[in-house]
């Protein structure tokens, strides 16, 4: 206090009733203002993924970063054992995929038998929301940028909608209380996700560019959930974030190599990547049909050069027909099923010689699919080089494939495989994962395939080196066939 002040009085201050009532409510406010917030990424007890993802989950830190102001608590499942339900919290929320449904549904009613509102949210709740309803206070389709504002808002009022949606299509909440937006977010306000919450230190932070698929394969709901049009994030707000990460990353967008609609963002994104002070190598999925076009492949190259050390690339099968059906042929870079392998050789060929280790994801088990079909993809990848991930068909709720199979009574979803083949067992297919995953990856086939990525690396080849080992041992465990259980996605 200045020397100039007079001393100090304290003089009683008369309040008559009404301004005691409002002093009182905008104390109430400033109290409820700031809510104890626990957001649960939630995992099975048996995904092959615990205890061994090396990549940040970015949808808990998105949440965080667009309601700031509260305490969150980030519980990752994918790492941590358990759930501490008697800590105080005034609002729970949890995402989960498919794998994770039940697992999800268990921790919602724990938390809502002892009083605390729940939202549940994330891809599976997502296509099935009235199966989620079951057990949460509020569901959140799609995507949650702009709804979890919105959520906390009227959390603070304990006045939750039962639907909070985001979604250009129609939704009928059957009666229930709704909140929806009619568009899907256009990425160029976004805040920064609050990644400091997670208590595991992940090898690989995240980050997306573009959201959205217009592929639409039809065992896929990339397309249901973000859109069959590409968003893009602004190249700074993308850059700034990576400019943070200490060394590797995952860029999550569903292709890193894009379509010709987003080349020219993509050459933008990896020149400025490519001009940062620190280099960062960093991974991401991808499709072979940008190898096919040259404006695509000056993408690839522009990609290594920025740091992709190694791309997970959908080729979904080596079976024409099944690529057809699925609609995945467009991913391939092939005019036509006819010569779909050997566009897929050509283009796989391309991607590697600018020191890019590939790794090809198989979906095998459609109906022109037999239990060779799981041999034949094997020797396919020994020939190029790519390292193997195969799956049995799965198909997820919300997908064109899950539809088509519930109306023609091929779907049993009693089953760890739901897809009733008409020829092939499962007993069979669990043999042949086996197989193949012992051919895909023996020591002698690993060596084999590190030696081959060797030849293609022009810089820092002992680190590359030790990452493509690195790598091959943590896919084998991803893809390890135990008993009944196995994980189906990427």
């Amino acid at each position: 206090m200045p020397e100039t002040c007079g001393p100090r009085v304290n003089v009683p201050l008369k309040i008559d009733g009404l301004a005691k009532f409002e002093l009182l409510y905008i104390h109430a406010v400033i109290i409820i203002a700031v809510m104890k917030i626990k957001l649960i990424l939630a995992a099975s007890l048996h995904d092959p993924l615990r205890k061994n993802d090396p990549f940040m989950p970015l949808s808990l830190p998105i949440l965080a970063g667009t309601a700031p102001g509260h305490d969150y608590t980030f519980v990752d499942l994918l790492w941590e054992d358990d759930v501490r339900y008697d800590e105080p919290v005034d609002l729970v929320g949890i995402s989960a995929r498919y794998t994770a449904e039940n697992r999800a549904y268990e921790l919602a009613d724990e938390f809502r038998r002892r009083g605390v509102m729940v939202v549940l949210g994330g891809p599976q709740p997502s296509v099935v929301p009235f199966r989620a309803l079951a057990h949460a206070d509020a569901v959140a389709v799609g995507e949650g940028e702009e709804l979890w504002p919105e959520i906390v808002r009227d959390a603070e009022r304990r006045d939750l909608k039962k639907f909070y949606v985001c979604s250009p299509g129609p939704f009928d909440p059957r009666g229930h209380t709704l909140y929806k937006i009619d568009a899907y977010p256009d990425l160029k306000s976004n805040k920064a996700p609050v990644r400091s919450l997670y208590k595991k230190k992940y090898v690989f932070d995240t980050v997306f560019a573009v959201r959205g698929c217009p592929v639409n394969c039809d065992f896929c709901t990339v397309t249901e959930i973000f859109g069959p049009r590409f968003r893009m994030k602004p190249v700074r707000d993308v850059v700034r974030e990576i400019d943070t990460f200490k060394n590797y990353y995952y860029i999550l967008d569903d292709s890193v190599f894009g379509k010709a609609s987003t080349y020219d963002y993509y050459l933008e994104l990896y020149d400025a990547i490519s001009g940062l002070k620190k280099k960062r190598f960093w991974t991401g999925q991808a499709n072979l049909d940008a190898a096919a076009d040259e404006k695509g492949r000056s993408v690839i190259r522009k990609a290594a050069e920025s740091g992709l050390i190694y791309a997970a690339i959908g080729m979904e099968s080596i079976n024409p027909t099944t690529l057809a059906r699925s609609g995945a042929i467009r991913k391939m870079g092939a005019s036509s099923a006819n010569d779909v392998l050997s566009s897929m050789k050509e283009s796989i060929r391309f991607i590697q010689d600018q020191g890019i280790i590939v790794s090809g994801w198989f979906v095998i088990g459609y109906e022109d699919d037999d239990i060779e079909t799981y041999y034949r993809t094997v020797d396919f990848c020994r020939e190029m080089k790519v390292v193997p991930v195969i799956f049995p068909v799965k198909a997820l709720p919300g997908t064109r494939l899950y539809e088509r199979l519930k109306n023609e009574g091929k779907l049993d979803d009693s089953k760890l495989i739901n897809f009733r083949h008409p020829t092939i067992r499962d007993e069979d297919i669990f043999r042949a994962l086996k197989n193949v995953g012992d051919a895909g990856y023996s020591w002698k086939e690993i060596i084999r395939r590190t030696r081959f990525y060797l030849s293609k690396f022009r810089e820092d080849r002992i680190h590359r080196t030790i990452f493509a080992l690195v790598l091959q041992s943590k896919l084998r465990g991803a893809v390890d066939v135990s008993g009944d259980e196995f994980y189906v996605g990427r």
